[in-house]
């Protein structure tokens, strides 16, 4: 979708003074710590992943290590909303970004999580061919870390949270996803560090965070077909549910505690996942690529989950299943939309009571092409 003209929400300069901000609270916290662990440290919070190049030919510029160094074959520390409880989304934000009209939405962002997720071992976790790209592209609801000044920072693991602070959380999800690179056609590959990995996708009753005017004309309806609105312009609220960013580790790994994704009339349940080197920079309302990024956008896919997968948790939970009775539920469930990238993630569920609650395990590996 084109930019509109005079729409953009920031600048070089604006971005350019809010990382010097991140990077200010990454040498402080470095300064302080001296050398501790401490995963609640303003560098830690702040989400800093390992810099250097990357292998398999993938180059990564810039970025400070991360506090203490990443569990072995677990995910960056970040900050997030302690377990089992969240912190409003609409209200004053980190940075002092203002809260959405008619009400906020929950979200986690700030905080000790009780320790960073540890990644499961990778055995039987597609893919082992090269990562497809899906035909609904970026979509129009991405955000950047540096788009909005004074936002709330992206870069963070616990992104749970949900449009209407009244609803059911739904079933909690710990994603790990691994970047390799494909240089060659076994499951061998080469993991990538230091790649800024981003996640979106709808809370458990379809609603997308930061898009449309609570009460409003644009406000969002998951229920009704989408029909263009909110669009990708209207970026009207500051809630930040269900998206996030980390980089990946020296394994190639990313860890998100997040929400099992519901699911909006007009597409089947799917994440949206996008991969930049280190350093990049808004360029506001674009679908990215290598040419508008300054070489920066490394790749841009969704990915879904195995039918009978999605329909066990969305038919024994609240909120999912008081939508399983809409004539779109079954389609969304499909995931078999024309052009779609074929990728599901290897998913399970553990801790539950015969299909109620518990906590959703789901990993895929993405593959890159070599990049320079």
């Amino acid at each position: 979708m084109s930019t509109k003209p005079g729409t953009t929400d920031t600048t070089e300069a604006k971005s350019l003074s809010r990382r010097q901000l991140l990077e200010g609270l990454s040498a402080l916290a470095a300064t302080s710590a001296c050398g501790s662990n401490d995963s609640s440290s303003p560098r830690a919070a702040a989400g800093a992943g390992t810099g250097g190049a990357g292998t398999g030919g993938v180059a990564v510029s810039g970025g400070a290590s991360a506090s203490g160094g990443a569990p072995a074959g677990g995910a960056s520390t970040s900050g997030g909303a302690p377990a089992g409880g969240a912190s409003a989304s609409g209200g004053a934000t980190a940075g002092g970004a203002g809260g959405g009209s008619g009400g906020a939405g929950v979200a986690g962002a700030g905080g000790s999580t009780g320790g960073s997720l540890v990644a499961p071992p990778f055995d039987n976790v597609p893919m082992c061919t090269a990562s497809r790209t899906d035909a609904a592209g970026q979509g129009p609801f991405f955000i950047h870390e540096l788009e909005k000044d004074n936002d709330v920072s992206l870069i963070r693991q616990d992104i749970r949270g949900r449009y209407h602070d009244a609803a059911e959380p739904g079933v909690e999800m710990h994603l790990h996803l691994r970047v390799l690179a494909s240089t060659s056609t076994s499951c061998n590959q080469t993991p990538v560090p230091g790649v800024d990995v981003y996640i979106w996708h709808t809370d458990a009753q379809g609603y997308y965070s930061g898009f449309g005017t609570r009460g409003g004309a644009d406000e969002q309806k998951p229920d009704a077909p989408y029909a263009g609105t909110p669009s990708s312009q209207q970026l009207e609220n500051t809630d930040r549910f269900c998206r996030g960013v980390q980089t990946t580790n020296t394994d190639g790994i990313v860890s998100f505690r997040t929400i099992f994704p519901g699911w909006y009339n007009g597409r089947d349940l799917h994440i949206h996942f996008v991969a930049f080197k280190q350093g990049s920079m808004s360029a506001g309302r674009i679908s990215y690529n290598a040419s508008n990024s300054n070489g920066k956008w490394l790749f841009t896919t969704q990915f879904y989950f195995d039918p009978s997968f999605s329909r066990s948790v969305h038919e024994k939970n609240a909120p999912y299943l008081a939508r399983t009775t809409l004539s779109a539920y079954a389609g969304a469930m499909a995931a078999d939309e024309p052009g779609n990238s074929a990728l599901h993630a290897k998913a399970s569920l553990s801790g539950d009571n015969a299909g109620v609650g518990g906590i959703v395990t789901a990993q895929m590996q993405i593959l890159l092409d070599p990049k320079s």
